[in-house]
């Protein structure tokens, strides 16, 4: 019986009811997640145009939420001088809509945000570029024997 009250007393020294974070931090806590959701769904939907110049650029899109998440608005503030940039970074908050809804302690109806998208410098890859002449016709002799032998595979 000792063993047990001893026990129990350990779980009370070690599970202080004083340790659990008060309203507010919890509150702040709940908001900070949901932010991190917010920035991580539009990352997931950032694409770098194909047609769009090497330089990069950075773009900032204000959009609006509704109370559930749902996409009201968006728009251009700030353009990148590129017209393929600035249509990539609306397209993206269009994408990644809608937004997972806003926890219980924000209590205003429609959430606007102003958020930058960088568009990092395009770079090529070494072995993106084209082949000298000499070596493409090595490579398509190469190709033509392997489709040969193998018929397709």
């Amino acid at each position: 019986m000792r063993f047990f009250f001893l026990a129990a007393l350990g779980l009370l020294v070690a599970y202080p009811t004083h340790a659990e974070p008060d309203t507010l931090d919890r509150q702040a806590n709940s908001v900070e997640i949901w932010k991190r959701r917010l920035s991580l769904q539009l990352a997931s939907k950032k694409t770098f145009p194909s047609n769009a110049p090497a330089e990069g650029g950075t773009a900032r899109v204000v959009f609006v939420l509704d109370r559930t998440g749902n996409l009201v608005s968006s728009a251009l503030v700030e353009s990148t001088g590129s017209s393929e940039l600035d249509a990539a970074a609306l397209a993206m908050v269009e994408a990644a809509a809608p937004f997972p809804e806003p926890p219980a302690d924000i209590e205003e109806d429609n959430l606007r945000f102003t958020v930058p998208v960088i568009f990092h410098a395009k770079r090529e890859m070494p072995w993106r570029n084209p082949l000298p002449a000499e070596a493409a016709a090595d490579e398509a002799k190469v190709n033509a024997k392997l489709h040969s032998i193998c018929r397709g595979c």
